[in-house]
């Protein structure tokens, strides 16, 4: 009959395990050292200090001689299973949560090849359960990574969508703002441009109505002269205006008004402006509006350029 370390390494275990197996369990038989092998199945085979004596333990086939049935002998009162020893004993303890032993001489019985054949069984689907439990562990872990890393990409995408989406926006919002100022300054143009119309219109309309008075009064004095046979006393003479009243357009936006005598020359509108705008009088021209014309001659009197009695330039830096 083979040895208990013969069997146990012809189930598959490594040599230096059965050795350990069988001096951690003291040589108490197959099933302590089975029970030891499958709580130990993850270490490694080798371990630095175990002894190399080890190896040539002594076989044991698990039988008590008659000398042997001492207090070396254990047996569960609980369910009246006999044990090897201490070891043994602890280890029965564990796995059925039996407590009360006691000493006994009864001789324990070597098992048949029948129950080692079945022991083996047991131990390699124990230890298959237990391969097949790590390997399922090991997938769901894995599973569980790569749910933690498609959730952490699909984050990161979100995230970069939100970005270039707010960046989007502000460009939109910049181009928006853009169009509104652009909007804004055409439209300000438009009326610069309808105001100056405007006032050139009624400009133009003063200046026909006034000669529309001068023609109407002549006409009325002639007629009385020739009625009443007296002296004429009107004069076809145009009326005089001892004031100009010039409003000046920068090219800035800006608008100045200023009244001046109508004897004043050109060169009192560039002083006037440098004054107000702070700069030199040769660094801007002088424009009429319309038509537009560039007022060059600075010792010409207002009254000579035609400004009086009121004018609207655009003064161009």
């Amino acid at each position: 009959m083979p040895s208990d370390r013969q069997t146990l390494i012809d189930m598959g275990f490594s040599e230096a395990k059965v050795t350990r197996a069988l001096k951690a369990t003291k040589n108490a038989g197959l099933q302590p050292a089975m029970d030891w092998l499958f709580a130990h199945a993850d270490e490694p085979d080798d371990v630095a200090d175990e002894p190399a004596a080890a190896a040539d333990a002594p076989a044991d086939d698990g039988e008590i001689s008659a000398e042997q049935a001492t207090a070396a002998s254990l047996k569960c009162d609980d369910c009246g299973r006999l044990l090897r020893d201490a070891t043994s004993a602890e280890a029965h303890a564990i796995k059925t949560g039996h407590q009360n032993f006691s000493e006994s001489v009864e001789q324990i019985k070597p098992l048949t090849e029948e129950e080692k054949a079945a022991k083996l069984a047991e131990l390699k689907a124990r230890l298959a359960a237990r391969k097949e439990e790590k390997r399922l562990q090991e997938i769901a872990e894995s599973k569980s990574r790569e749910q933690v890393r498609r959730k952490t990409g699909q984050e990161l995408t979100e995230l970069k969508e939100k970005h270039k989406e707010i960046e989007m926006k502000k460009q939109l919002e910049e181009k928006r703002r853009e169009k509104e100022a652009e909007k804004i300054a055409k439209a300000k143009i438009r009326a610069q441009i309808e105001a100056d119309k405007k006032d050139r219109a009624a400009r133009i309309e003063k200046e026909k109505l006034e000669r529309q008075g001068l023609s109407t009064q002549a006409a009325a004095v002639s007629a009385s002269s020739s009625t009443t046979s007296l002296p004429a006393a009107s004069s076809s003479a145009p009326k005089e205006y001892a004031e100009a009243r010039i409003q000046f357009r920068l090219s800035t936006g800006s608008v100045l008004t200023q009244t001046f005598k109508s004897d004043d020359v050109l060169d009192s509108l560039f002083t006037f402006v440098s004054e107000k705008t702070g700069a030199s009088p040769g660094s801007f021209k002088i424009f009429t509006p319309f038509p537009k014309v560039e007022l060059v001659d600075r010792s010409a009197t207002l009254k000579d350029l035609k400004l009086v009695p009121s004018s609207a330039l655009a003064v161009v830096f």
